[in-house]
């Protein structure tokens, strides 16, 4: 059966949000306020997760004054608070679901900490309705490396053929997608696609919205927009 691989921060789970939930809540703690400029700023500095730890929080502590012991924890802090607002999307179970019953094996292939990730799929309920994951820092190769993705076919038990993933970066899961010859569908998230990248085979507004372009795909022609 077809393997359809899938991001898993701003994909599955909605890290965005629950970032922004969590730095309101840190700053509110911290200054008595809440800020919305200095929320953004938190927000701009951790970079959608993808920027190397130790900048974030060199930066962080730029940012807030922390001392050496809060900038040694801040990392760990900022994590804890990631999965503590996490909030579950009603709608990616249903679509993992239907992408099961269409014949396609749904696994997570994601960059982080594999505690971290693993924890996020626990605690929103996934652990069920995905096949398995594959964390960048338990095998050693990060996206958009092709390398990712053939260990993600030999953990889900079959080769890229028919493969799909779903994601939400244009360089780790387009790219990606691209270097390892499968097919790709960008989840926009209000963004305009970068004009650095290879272009995706398909855009979304949804994960669940991606999955419908996947199963109503026929062979190389889908739809895009």
């Amino acid at each position: 059966m077809p393997l359809l691989l899938v991001d898993l921060d701003n994909t599955l789970i909605d890290r965005a949000a629950s970032l922004a939930r969590w730095a309101e809540a840190y700053l509110t703690e911290r200054n008595g306020e809440a800020d919305p400029a200095l929320v953004a700023e938190l927000i701009r500095l951790d970079g959608d997760g993808l920027r190397p730890k130790p900048a974030v929080a060199a930066d962080l502590t730029a940012l807030l004054g922390l001392t050496p012991q809060e900038e040694s924890e801040v990392i760990a802090v900022l994590r804890a608070g990631v999965l503590e607002h996490l909030r579950p999307d009603p709608a990616v179970v249903p679509a993992l679901e239907a992408a099961r019953s269409a014949g396609y094996v749904p696994l997570v292939v994601t960059n982080g900490n594999v505690a971290q990730q693993e924890s996020k799929v626990r605690l929103m309920g996934l652990e069920g309705h995905v096949a398995g994951m594959v964390v960048s820092e338990g095998v050693g190769v990060r996206k958009p490396d092709a390398a990712i993705f053939h260990l993600a076919a030999e953990a889900g038990g079959d080769s890229l053929e028919g493969a799909w993933m779903i994601g939400d970066s244009a360089e780790a899961d387009v790219r990606g997608g691209a270097n390892a010859g499968i097919p790709q569908v960008w989840l926009r998230r209000g963004r305009s696609y970068p004009a650095t990248e290879p272009a995706p085979t398909a855009i979304a507004d949804s994960f669940a919205e991606a999955v419908q372009i996947v199963l109503a795909s026929t062979g190389p022609e889908v739809r895009t927009r």
